[in-house]
């Protein structure tokens, strides 16, 4: 199935502000997980803000970020 180009924006959405919290260059960095934004962030990218909260590994991105 077809993804939208306005799905891929929210998931990159998603996903660069999980990579902020990640890295935590301001305090409000990690203050966005969990946050009403989040939350809906979450839900303009079709994925469940619960699974993604029980799922979110800060390690996995700070990795990431450092092999770019």
């Amino acid at each position: 199935m077809a993804q939208s180009a306005e799905l891929h924006l929210w998931r990159a959405v998603l996903h660069a502000g999980l990579m902020d919290a990640a890295r935590q260059t301001e305090p409000k960095d990690a203050a966005w997980i969990g946050s009403r934004d989040f939350v809906a962030v979450c839900h303009l990218a079709q994925v469940d803000p619960q699974a993604v909260l029980r799922s979110y590994r800060p390690e996995r991105f700070q990795i990431g970020a450092r092999a770019a």
